[in-house]
């Protein structure tokens, strides 16, 4: 999704994101479980799903030179996750 935003030629990305969220964000329980967040039977809350979808692809504009902001209004991401992921060097 996030090379789709940069071409910009998106004319309601808020809609983008409404409709493909689902599909961009299947493996984030997965993620979240991995990251030991939430315990393997705990349930994981669908708005921390679509929340770490909104980090992740901002993260992945934000090396690009754009962020979510960019592309209002798409909402931006409420949890602070980059302190959650474990560092794979340690």
């Amino acid at each position: 999704m996030a090379v789709i935003l940069l071409t910009d030629k998106v004319a309601e990305p808020y809609l983008l994101w409404n409709q493909f969220k689902a599909g961009l964000c299947d493996n984030v329980k997965h993620k979240l479980y991995h990251m030991n967040y939430y315990q393997a039977d705990q349930e994981i809350p669908e708005d921390d799903i679509y929340d770490y979808g909104l980090w992740d692809l901002n993260r992945i504009l934000v090396e690009m030179g754009r962020s979510l902001a960019d592309f209002s209004p798409i909402p931006l991401p409420q949890q602070q996750w980059a302190h959650r992921i474990p560092n794979p060097l340690l």
